[in-house]
């Protein structure tokens, strides 16, 4: 039959109803046509638009059914159910990326739609494994996040609205008990991220349906490859990821990038607040960047300033990788204009526990524009934003009330509101509001809050705190601008910047200077005024997306550029392959992530590092060409079996090897003949043996254990003396 039937000269009801006939028949291309003659004469007839494109897909048209509901959905772009549609004939089509960026739109709009959430996770779970060239922005940090909290810190917003920003980016994560990265669907992205901005409510069955979609691409999703062209930006702190550094070495051998992101150094420069574990780790991390980043992005220049002393302190010879600086100043697309008429409500008394006089209370789910919170502060209020950990200094302003309510009272001393998370380390906090009830009746706790009502509290208070001790750029600050407040903050470096645009600086971690500050501002309404009127338009912050933009051109010109090369190894030393406990950096553990290659290697330890099952590779560069020794001490794991094979090459010259029962794997030593100066050493445990679950109930398969390696002249007896003096008077393992 064709399209240009006379159908077009009967009236659009007869036209209808021939066309509904056929299609209740499932006369499909026949349904199709009548609904096309009845398009021409009401071509805005946007069910009949999607009528016909049903009708076009049942008869294997899918690709001419996609146009007619992509048409649909510029009239109604709001519609969950198009974006289904859209999603089916993407599918059908073989666009399954698509399809299940369609689906993902259609929860966006209607989070509990079961059909969407279906063929969204089986559009996710059928996404093959891709290439990744150009910027991968690495959210492993987020997506961890998302399982212990809903609401984003301050790194986890910096690294949502950067992603959420960034225009055409891969984005991929990583679960902590793998060592790949999976491509995230920027859909499902789009989804949590729009979930954790409106909510906080951890148990919200939209948000743990979307959880479990997460989980299960965590661990089954489309893994990515990175390779050459792909420069892989972490945008967090992924280096908590047991097998990160890993997966880097493997990324980069495979042609690969990686810049990333530093956010402060804070666990080196305040040992004192971060426990010895989080010290120890990310003193590990820092040691490795000379060998796994081809650059660093740092968020303020306090923080780069920090980052070259440090290098300069402990890595002194090694090349440092440039660091350029780009802020995380961003604002989201809604001006403040937009949402100022909310008003803040009164505050009952309902609805609170109380501890001591101290109000602590928990912000229920809510979205954009949802119900105002019932407990927010009746009166005057000053705010600070921030978890609760020691490092942001609650204390300090606690003490500053303190001496406010000793010079004015209650009546004349504003109330004083923490909003964020509890922490590890906040206990002095709570037992100095315990202790002094007249000061815990002027303090409110807010916990969990969404983004609505944490915009609501900055456009209400009078003014905001930040007397954080140490920074690398001071978010609440940017935040409490951009919402046209005066924020009182420490007159520390990152803060300097984040609070160039309007802050009041206060003398650190001085409580006299702080209280002064803010009787200067409650005591003269007009000084609060003037100094507010000077904060320009939105706080002077820039749209995310530029922030985006500028950290990808900085990713893109740090990861291409010449680096020196690294120093060579030094002769007759053994170098560990552990961390030895190292608290700091340690130039031995920047020479053992440079040594290692491949993937064939488990996190090190204090004493050296397991090898994986299977082969493990050594990279061994020197600065000759004659004939060369290698040194190795192994440890067997518990209940070794099977044989361990060891062999040592190099270009120009043949491999020479050792095969042992991997259970009596000790000493080894190797010698090769003349040829170019990098030698190869590989360890061969098949099978791996099993170890006891450690502390955490980790259990690793291992294949032998790498406890260090020397490398002397071939034929020297007085490399082999002074490898030996060295094995017995200095010890291997880093300081």
């Amino acid at each position: 039959m064709a399209e240009d039937w006379a159908g077009d000269t009967e009236d659009p009801g007869t036209l209808l109803a021939r066309a509904d006939a056929a299609r209740d028949g499932r006369r499909w291309a026949e349904a199709a046509e009548a609904y096309g003659a009845y398009l021409r004469l009401r071509p805005d007839d946007r069910g009949i638009l999607v009528q016909r494109g049903h009708c076009l897909k049942e008869s294997g048209r899918a690709a001419a059914a996609l146009e007619l509901y992509r048409r649909a959905e510029a009239m109604q772009p709001d519609d969950a159910d198009i974006h289904i549609q859209i999603g089916h004939a993407l599918k059908l089509t073989g666009q399954r990326e698509a399809a299940a960026e369609a689906y993902g739109q259609a929860l966006q709009i209607h989070p509990t739609d079961p059909d969407a959430l279906r063929e969204w996770r089986d559009a996710l779970s059928q996404l093959p494994p891709r290439a990744a060239t150009g910027p991968v922005l690495d959210l492993s940090d987020l997506v961890s996040w998302f399982f212990h909290r809903r609401a984003p810190s301050g790194i986890q917003r910096v690294q949502a609205e950067i992603a959420a920003a960034a225009g055409d980016v891969t984005l991929c994560a990583m679960h902590p008990d793998q060592g790949v990265w999976r491509a995230l669907p920027m859909g499902l992205f789009r989804r949590l991220h729009q979930l954790s901005r409106s909510g906080a409510d951890a148990e919200e069955p939209a948000w743990k349906a979307s959880l479990a979609v997460l989980d299960a691409w965590r661990r089954e999703g489309a893994v990515l490859h990175p390779g050459p062209g792909a420069v892989i930006i972490t945008l967090g702190s992924a280096w908590w990821l047991p097998r990160y550094a890993t997966a880097l070495r493997a990324a980069r051998e495979a042609g690969a990038r990686h810049v990333p992101v530093l956010h402060d150094c804070g666990p080196l420069v305040l040992p004192g607040i971060a426990g010895p574990a989080l010290r120890a780790e990310f003193a590990r991390w820092f040691s490795t960047l000379p060998v796994l980043a081809d650059g660093v992005i740092a968020v303020s220049q306090a923080t780069a300033v920090e980052y070259r002393r440090l290098m300069g302190r402990h890595l002194p010879d090694w090349p440092a990788p440039q660091v350029l600086v780009v802020p995380p100043d961003g604002r989201g697309e809604e001006s403040v204009e937009e949402t100022a008429e909310a008003p803040l409500p009164a505050a009952p008394a309902s609805g609170a526990f109380r501890l001591g006089g101290l109000s602590r209370r928990r912000a229920p789910a809510g979205g954009r524009g949802g119900a105002a919170h019932p407990d927010l502060p009746d009166g005057p209020f000053v705010l600070l934003v921030s978890s609760l950990e020691p490092r942001k200094n609650h204390l300090l302003a606690l003490t500053a009330w303190r001496i406010l309510l000793d010079r004015r009272g209650a009546a004349g001393t504003p109330r004083l509101v923490f909003a964020g998370r509890r922490a590890p380390g906040d206990a002095p906090v709570m037992e100095a509001l315990a202790a002094d009830p007249v000061l815990a009746e002027r303090v409110t706790l807010l916990h969990d809050l969404d983004d609505a009502t944490l915009a609501r509290l900055y456009r209400g208070c009078l003014f905001t705190l930040y007397p954080s001790r140490h920074e690398g750029w001071g978010l609440p600050v940017s935040e409490s601008l951009l919402h046209g407040k005066v924020p009182v903050v420490s007159e520390i470096p990152a803060l300097l910047e984040s609070g160039r645009n309007g802050a009041v600086f206060f003398e650190p971690n001085n409580a006299e200077d702080l209280a002064a500050v803010v009787l200067g501002f409650i005591a003269n309404p007009a000084r609060l005024a003037a100094a507010a009127a000077r904060i320009p338009r939105h706080g002077g912050l820039r749209p995310w997306a530029e922030v985006a933009d500028d950290l990808l051109a900085a990713a893109r010109r740090l990861a291409f550029q010449e680096r020196e090369p690294p120093p060579l190894l030094p002769l007759c030393e053994p170098l560990s392959l552990g961390h030895g406990g190292s608290s700091g950096p340690h130039p031995a553990l920047a020479r053992a992530a440079f040594i290692q290659a491949g993937e064939g290697w488990h996190p090190p330890e204090a004493w050296g590092v397991w090898t994986r099952p299977g082969i493990a590779e050594l990279r061994l560069p020197v600065h000759w060409d004659g004939p060369a020794r290698v040194a190795l001490a192994l440890r067997p794991p518990p209940g070794a079996r099977g044989i361990l094979r060891v062999s040592l090459g190099r270009r120009g010259a043949a491999a020479v090897e050792r095969e042992s029962r991997a259970e009596e794997a000790g000493e080894i030593s190797l010698e090769i003949e003349a040829g170019e100066p990098v030698l190869h050493l590989t360890l061969e445990a098949d099978p791996g043996t099993p170890l006891p679950p450690d502390e955490q109930g980790v259990a690793l398969e291992v294949g032998v254990g790498v406890v260090s390696v020397a490398v002397l002249r071939g034929g020297s007896p007085a490399d082999r003396l002074a490898y030996l003096e060295k094995r017995i008077l200095v010890p291997a393992q880093p300081a």
